[in-house]
């Protein structure tokens, strides 16, 4: 294994996909360099690591600028000593420089160990790290925000994401797929509804009807592409602490209790034939989450995403009290790649599939793509169109092919 001592660390403002500010980290050594761009996002649990030091990406970049050199001179293949260095100099959930910066550095260290053997970035993730575990790599199906609601869209739909995903393809074949559907749905929007046709932040179709009548319409959509013989399933972000307001889930006009909230979310599944449903119940609710996952686990992937925040400690809060089958996984909720390591290693551990996921404020940088690979991802949810999505879909579609020939 070669030494790539790190020389140098730059970070710079970047603009995200909403036209905020982000980070771009790049790590050198004396040979090479690599960079890492990280995503913002609109929406997020309560139990993530700071984004930035009191949401101020030039106070995070100030203050890394003084600490980082106690990454300097570390062997960027020396993964879990950068990762523990950076929780040090970082602060408590990276107060000090921000779980951005934290992120850029640790996926652009992996990238430039990477480049140093010439290898692609999930190969070197999979033989030095979940390899070990018993992971092994996967190319993940397409998980694409079809229509947009919630936080993301600001409509009536308070489930902020109606998904769809071709079962039984190639990766290549089912983004082609949700790009069809995401398509037709936009003419019919237009022609049938008879409204403009706009989209939210990540892509997705803004169609102004609520819950059910967004469901009955991916519904149909998707089986405009049933019809060559494809199955396209659908799938579900309620992002449920979103609209938790007083001990209730809020839909509209309709109010429901914790438990009439489980057995509506389980009618949605079993009407809808959900593949996968994401968030369903406030996110500190983990009897909910499994009251949920007791009635539909057998059918559906409920997955924990604000619930668990890519954060080990509540992963293994989850596997006692049996509430999700499944885990998103986003590596600046938690900060660092070896983190997020510790995640994957735990969910695979415990029979729990994972769902390598975007942010709805995104950069061009693919990593995610390659991490999914790695990880073993049962899916990526990376949308479906939008130029910062495509990066990610057309750079899966790429390993793929290497991964077939």
């Amino acid at each position: 294994m070669a030494n790539d001592s790190i020389k140098d660390i730059k970070v710079r403002k970047i603009l995200d996909s909403r036209g905020g500010f982000t980070v771009e980290v790049t790590v050198s050594s004396a040979k090479n360099s690599a960079s890492a761009a990280v995503a913002n996002s609109t929406s997020t649990g309560s139990h993530e690591v700071f984004a930035f030091p009191d949401g101020n990406v030039d106070l995070g970049i100030s203050n890394f600028e003084e600490v980082k050199k106690g990454l300097l001179g570390l062997d960027a293949h020396d993964q879990r000593r950068i990762d523990s260095t950076l929780h040090e100099i970082g602060g408590e959930r990276f107060g000090v420089i921000g779980g951005n910066i934290s992120t850029g550095v640790s996926i652009a260290a992996a990238k430039l160990a990477a480049k140093s053997e010439g290898v692609e970035l999930y190969d070197y993730v999979y033989e030095n790290f979940t390899k070990r575990f018993g992971v092994k790599k996967h190319i993940p199906r397409p998980l694409g925000n079809l229509i947009g609601g919630g936080a993301h869209s600001k409509n009536k739909m308070s489930i902020q994401e109606i998904l769809i995903s071709p079962k039984g393809v190639s990766f290549a074949e089912g983004i082609h797929i949700n790009a069809m559907v995401h398509k037709s749905l936009e003419e019919y929007i237009s022609k049938e509804l008879a409204i403009p046709a706009g989209v939210n932040i990540e892509g997705a179709w803004v169609t102004g009807l609520g819950d059910q009548e967004n469901l009955d319409l991916a519904d149909e959509m998707a089986g405009t592409v049933d019809a060559i013989g494809v199955d396209v399933q659908l799938g579900a972000d309620f992002a449920a602490s979103e609209f938790f307001k007083d001990g209730r889930y809020v839909y509209g006009d309709r109010k429901l209790d914790p438990l009439q909230n489980i057995d509506f979310v389980a009618k949605l599944a079993d009407d809808f034939e959900l593949a996968v449903v994401e968030d369903p119940m406030n996110e500190d609710d983990f009897s909910g989450f499994a009251g949920i996952t007791k009635k539909i686990g057998g059918k559906s992937l409920v997955v924990g995403d604000d619930l668990y925040t890519t954060n080990n400690g509540r992963v293994e809060q989850g596997v006692k009290s049996k509430s999700t089958n499944g885990v998103l996984i986003k590596v600046n909720q938690i900060g660092t790649l070896c983190d997020t390591l510790d995640v994957i290693a735990l969910a695979h551990r415990s029979g729990m599939k994972t769902v390598v996921s975007h942010r709805s404020r995104e950069t061009t940088d693919s990593f995610i793509s390659h991490l999914a690979v790695a990880f073993g991802s049962e899916f990526i949810k990376t949308g479906i169109v939008g130029g910062e999505r495509v990066a990610k879909l057309n750079e899966l579609a790429r390993i793929e092919e290497l991964e077939t020939r």
